[in-house]
């Protein structure tokens, strides 16, 4: 059965076309590029592979408390959060009001009540504006032209995450590698800015590469028996995820 088309805006840059098939539902962008994706029946399960690969750092660390997202799509990650744990308190900051408008009518974004909230603004203004340093997870999911912008990887954009991270924090970045310079660029700005305590997380038959930024060693002690206690708690793939980072991250490359 083909997808059913639910709604389609002419936004800004380029259409946004809601769709279902079946139980998932998904935005897509103009692009081609398939933005989100939920099961409408389970909100506690992930559908892409990238979405998943996003939240790769939760076998390393306490669960969090407090979550910042930088591009909001159509909110499957903090739907993911606050169907797994509704003690988590999120931003969702998206720049784009008619993504947001869909994220709310269409894929069940947290509700006022949740301590869950939507602002639509630039990530680089919020950050601007609030200065606490208590955020234990910083996800930067934002794309410009099919290709993840320059300024995500600029050290003082890089240098202001790290300052609202909690002293456990981590920020990951979803980085397009559509150009290997463009690429080892933004790892080497990352890895001054973290003092090296970053690893690569490739994602399968994808351009992307998610970056984890540490703003402390994460502990390894027994990570195999950790993983696997996170994948019990999360519903995610982490012990594939462990086996594909100590593969891309040679030792002594910041964490490993």
């Amino acid at each position: 059965m083909p997808p059913r088309v639910l709604q389609r805006i002419d936004g800004a840059d380029g259409p946004l076309i809601v769709e279902q098939q079946g139980r998932l539902r998904q935005l897509h962008f103009g692009n081609g590029i398939t933005q989100s994706t939920i099961d409408t029946t389970l909100p506690g399960r992930l559908p892409l592979a990238a979405n998943r690969a996003m939240l790769a750092h939760l076998m390393f660390v306490d669960p969090p408390r407090r979550v910042l997202l930088g591009g909001c799509g159509g909110g499957a990650i903090a739907r993911w959060f606050h169907a797994r744990d509704p003690g988590i308190a999120g931003t969702a900051v998206e720049a784009s009001s008619e993504v947001a408008g869909l994220a709310r009518r269409w894929f069940d974004f947290p509700d006022r009540h949740s301590g869950w909230r939507l602002e639509v603004a630039d990530i680089r203004d919020h950050l601007a504006r609030d200065g606490a340093a208590d955020t234990d997870f910083i996800l930067l999911d934002l794309e410009q032209d099919a290709a993840s912008p320059d300024w995500l990887a600029s050290t003082g954009f890089l240098a202001h995450c790290r300052q609202h991270l909690s002293a456990q924090g981590v920020l990951t970045l979803n980085w397009i590698a559509d150009d290997a310079e463009r690429f080892s660029r933004a790892l080497s700005r990352i890895r001054q800015v973290f003092d090296r305590r970053t690893l690569c997380l490739p994602v399968p038959q994808h351009e992307n590469v998610m970056i984890l930024a540490f703003k402390e060693v994460p502990a390894l002690q027994e990570m195999a028996t950790r993983s696997h206690r996170a994948e019990q708690h999360w519903g995610l793939e982490f012990t594939t995820f462990l086996r594909r980072l100590q593969r891309s991250n040679p030792p002594g490359s910041g964490v490993f």
